[in-house]
């Protein structure tokens, strides 16, 4: 088959597919792009995606979404998720037509100085200022392409294809290798049948944004231009509104059953090809592709965005030893939450007083909507001022009829003009989250003075720059939060670092009296906790103080459902998240090690006691743990499988010494299911028999590639003295479990690949698999 008629059969296939959604079962996820695209660390980037493309098609929104590394952090990996359909182009075709013009102009065929003329007769109506000229019009290729691309001007891109020919976009295309992609007809001018018309597919817009950005296409010098031009990008429905002021480069497509936006996101060295398309595949949604495809094009493009910047975690992110029991009790829910699509973060600070001053952050490091946790910083700063004499809780305000916002709190209910106090409007914003008394209190402290004190306690992203309700004029606005300011600032109002013990007092009393219950306060309805909820689109969160005597913490919970950008959905999803990250939280705070074999000071002590909280351990008897007994193969299999939350696969593994009745049975079942372990022998697992280092280094870098993803690469060497002695069959697996820390040797440098592994040993590298 030529390419010509490739194109033809593929295009017209298009057209039918296209035709024909109307009358597939709507319950259908599009299909996914065949094995073997993924590769690399960028592999846990799918389980972050899936769900958005399941609720999409839901909601009959076919989604595709593609991702390239261009840094080589992620071992120049590439995701594609969802459908792999043809796609009408829209403006997307547009990067095809300007790099086949940057490549003539490379070839001194023209120059981007050089000027034309565009005739009346080439107008065209759609995107674009250029319709509105006075014609014939003399003006420059560069201001062409540049319209082209920063506005999707319609009547410049076809004075380009009438300046380039068809014939010559298309062989461009051609020597690409694309099969997908093609230009058939001219912007705003009906193609003469569907086999003329314009398509996309995401791999080969992928492919394309991919040589470009590696020079093999074209120069470095013509690549920056069109990288510059896609930087202005004026249209910012998509990319544009998911990632205000973020370092992207992008080209948007629309059309009435389309929305599309692909570009790069240019992270300093985490930089990615992006290409996020959508169609709709409802009957009764035909031309309503930009009211329902914009929200899943921003919400994928955040989802990418956040994954870039939050993976590889930083290196002082999560240590595995600062707090080993909240570490096992939140991270398991933190992972099943983003397989559910939904980003959680997590900001743990000890109070209590003792030694060591443990912190933990868990999850995406990303901020979010803070919703009425931003209220926090008001409050901190009104409380300030009070110290400082500026003002009194007994001085009244006058409310006026303008003052009042919609939303949450009983204030806008009453008669206006009133007066009341400061007091009165703290208590209402901190209890009942009461927008109108919030925006009133912006105007007595001013939003200046918040942000002199979020400066004056280093809090780099917490930010107020605008009232409840109100539109933010710029990003930079707009309010944001992130878990660990907000944790940060917890532990600041606790301590009295910046305010008199009344006015920490007052506060504290205040949350402590909060009346929306719908996220720590229903799930610890008796437990002394004192908290501020936060809840907006599609973000539910909360933070505060959970009070267990001799054990006090500050705890932030932020949550986005990237799933949808429905309010009451976000908050059915959303709040049983943070409910179970507060239960989990609260229970371990209240959990007691009493094991006669594990004192205090014992070095696994932490990380035992973090276990048994979690329930991924049992100790030997009600008063022993027995730390230093071997461990067999059933228990380190068990712990794997809790630790991960993993379920049994829909067969029974093929072992006849592993009875349905044994307390391990199910979980070994679902180890095996998942790769993490192996039997002796096809038939037999042997559950009693002690597992070796070698062994147990083995099954932890399986369970960290089940939820990472291969890792990219390690070192290929070891340098232990018994290297001679590690078994080839383990030799891969020991290199990745010390490269991540997993293991290392003993003192006298030696590895001891065949000695038996302790159950505290286990449990260690256990914490340290849930820290990556």
């Amino acid at each position: 088959m030529s390419r010509l008629t490739g194109v033809l059969f593929k295009s017209t296939l298009a057209f039918i597919l296209f035709t024909t959604t109307w009358f597939i079962s709507l319950g259908q996820v599009p299909k996914a792009w065949g094995a073997g695209t993924q590769n690399g660390s960028l592999d846990r980037l799918e389980s972050v995606l899936r769900p958005i493309v399941k609720a999409a098609a839901e909601d009959g929104i076919e989604l595709s979404v593609g991702i390239q590394d261009l840094s080589g952090t992620y071992g120049g990996g590439k995701v594609q998720v969802g459908s792999s359909d043809v796609y009408y182009a829209a403006s997307t075709i547009k990067i095809a037509i300007v790099t086949a013009l940057m490549q003539d102009i490379e070839a001194g065929k023209y120059a981007l100085e050089q000027t034309i003329q565009v005739q009346p007769e080439q107008v065209v109506g759609g995107a674009g200022s250029l319709k509105d000229g006075k014609f014939p019009l003399d003006i420059t290729i560069e201001s062409l392409a540049r319209l082209m691309i920063t506005q999707s001007d319609n009547t410049a891109t076809n004075a380009l294809i009438d300046l380039l020919g068809f014939e010559r976009i298309n062989a461009f295309i051609e020597k690409q290798g694309f099969e997908t992609m093609q230009l058939g007809r001219k912007m705003m001018t009906p193609a003469k049948s569907p086999a003329a018309d314009n398509y996309v597919d995401g791999e080969e817009l992928l492919t394309l944004l991919e040589r470009i950005y590696a020079g093999e296409i074209l120069t470095a010098k013509s690549r920056d231009q069109i990288l510059a031009w896609m930087k202005a990008q004026e249209v910012k429905t998509k990319f544009g509104a998911a990632l205000p002021g973020k370092p992207i480069a992008h080209k948007t497509g629309e059309l009435g059953d389309v929305s599309h936006d692909i570009g790069y996101f240019l992270v300093p060295g985490r930089e990615a090809a992006v290409t996020v398309l959508t169609k709709v595949t409802k009957p009764e949604d035909a031309g309503k592709a930009q009211e329902l495809g914009n929200p899943v094009v921003q919400r994928a493009a955040k989802a990418v965005y956040n994954f870039l910047m939050d993976t590889p975690a930083p290196a002082e992110a999560v240590s595995a030893d600062t707090w080993p029991a909240l570490l096992l009790a939140v991270n398991p829910i933190i992972r099943e939450a983003e397989d559910k699509g939904i980003r959680v973060s997590v900001g743990l600070k000890d109070l209590s007083g003792k030694p060591g001053d443990r912190e933990l952050l868990l999850g995406s490091r990303q901020s979010y909507m803070p919703a009425s946790t931003i209220k926090m910083a008001l409050v901190s700063a009104l409380m300030k001022e009070v110290d400082a004499g500026k003002l009194t809780l007994e001085e009244t305000v006058k409310v006026e009829k303008e003052d009042v916002v919609g939303g949450t709190g009983s204030l806008q209910k009453e008669t206006f003009p009133q007066d009341v106090t400061i007091e009165r409007l703290a208590k209402l914003m901190i209890t009942q989250s009461d927008n109108t008394a919030t925006n009133v209190l912006i105007d007595v402290v001013g939003l200046d003075e918040v942000q002199n004190l979020m400066d004056e306690l280093g809090l780099d992203v917490m930010h107020l720059g605008r009232k409840m309700f109100a539109a933010a004029p710029t990003p930079e606005q707009d309010n944001y939060i992130d878990a660990e300011d907000l944790v940060h600032l917890l532990a600041y109002i606790h301590s009295g670092s910046f305010l008199s013990d009344n006015s920490r007092d007052q506060i504290i009393d205040w949350m402590k009296a909060q009346e929306v219950d719908t996220k720590f306060g229903a799930a610890l309805p008796d437990a002394p906790i004192a908290h501020k909820t936060g809840e907006n689109a599609n973000v539910t969160h909360d933070a505060g103080y959970f009070l267990v005597p001799g054990r006090e913490i500050a705890i932030s919970v932020l949550t986005e459902v990237t799933t949808t950008s429905s309010f009451d959905e976000a908050q059915a999803i959303g709040n049983p998240v943070v409910q179970e990250i507060a239960k989990a939280v609260y229970e371990t705070l209240e959990s007691e090690m009493t094991f006669t074999d594990v004192p205090e000071d014992y070095w696994a002590a932490p990380y035992i006691e973090g276990a048994v909280a979690a329930s991924l351990v049992n100790g030997s008897s009600e008063t022993t743990f027995a730390p230093e007994r071997p461990i067999s193969r059933a228990e380190a299999a068990s712990m794997l499988a809790r630790s991960l939350r993993l379920k049994p696969g829909l067969a029974s593994p093929p072992f006849h010494d592993i009875p349905a009745d044994r307390w391990y049975a199910a979980d070994v079942a679902a180890a095996y299911a998942s790769g993490i372990v192996s039997g002796r022998s096809e038939s037999v697992f042997d559950p009693y028999s002690p597992v070796s280092r070698a062994e147990l280094a083995a099954m932890m870098t399986r369970a960290y590639e089940y939820v990472h993803g291969p890792l990219p690469g390690y070192d290929d060497g070891l340098s232990f003295q018994d290297a001679s002695e590690i078994p080839d069959w383990s030799r891969e697996s020991i290199l990745k479990a010390v490269q991540l820390d997993f293991v290392n040797g003993y003192s006298d440098d030696t590895f001891r690949p065949d000695s038996v592994a302790s159950r505290a040993e286990t449990l260690k590298m256990i914490v340290r698999l849930l820290s990556k």
